[in-house]
């Protein structure tokens, strides 16, 4: 296996891909079998097929089976899987892996995604990433490609709108890269001190004397009774 494939499985470990996607995954980086699906009809197919569908227009009876059953035209089909989409892939992990990253690639991973529809966004965003990192561009087939399970399940009829999601993201990246970018200001709102209303008076701090009641008057007392001086003899 070559240096560049061991930093593209690092890179997947690091991003977050779940112990129980990565237990799963073959030694050959990619999902080996699609299993194309429309309504209640499943269809597996080799990753190979695919890839000379997508290249070749050769198809095989399995996708005339699905084609035929979903109704779309054969090149249209053929069109939406081979599309590359240019991905740069600086700065793609921060965006994918952002709010509104995570959103757009967990709507994808409705049409592309695991067997029990169980983390399907978190394969779909390792494998956008792998993807990306060989050229700068992604497609459903180079996605599915390495797609970090042997088995995903494909359906058609999203197809068409999980491309759309692709080409979204490729078109909003530098608006979310600038807003990941951008430093978290915190407005405080002015404080404005509340004006010293004037108050009532403020009483003095040592109390008023208190105003004490005249002292009674003692009651005048009797005056014994003069008697007489008697004359001197």
């Amino acid at each position: 296996m070559k240096l560049t494939k061991f930093g593209s499985i690092g890179i997947a470990i690091l991003l977050g891909t779940s112990a129980s996607i990565l237990s799963s995954c073959t030694l050959a980086l990619g999902a080996q079998k699609i299993v194309l699906t429309f309504g209640p009809i499943r269809q597996a197919i080799n990753i190979s097929d695919l890839e000379d569908f997508a290249k070749d227009g050769k198809t095989t009876p399995t996708l005339r089976q699905i084609i035929g059953a979903s109704k779309m035209d054969t090149g249209t089909l053929r069109g939406l899987i081979g599309l590359e989409i240019g991905l740069k892939p600086a700065n793609l992990a921060r965006v994918i892996y952002s709010t509104p990253g995570e959103k757009i690639t967990d709507e994808i991973g409705q049409a592309i995604r695991t067997q029990r529809r169980t983390e399907s966004g978190k394969a779909l965003r390792a494998a956008v990433i792998l993807a990306a990192g060989d050229d700068g561009k992604v497609s459903i087939l180079e996605i599915l490609k390495k797609y970090p399970l042997a088995e995903v399940y494909v359906d058609v009829a999203s197809i068409g709108a999980a491309v759309g999601k692709v080409q979204s993201l490729a078109g909003n990246m530098q608006t979310l890269l600038q807003d990941l970018m951008r430093p978290r200001v915190t407005t405080e709102k002015t404080r404005t001190e509340s004006t010293i209303e004037p108050g009532l008076p403020i009483p003095p701090t040592t109390p008023n004397p208190l105003r004490r009641s005249a002292a009674p008057i003692p009651a005048t007392t009797t005056a014994s009774p003069i008697r007489p001086v008697r004359g001197l003899r």
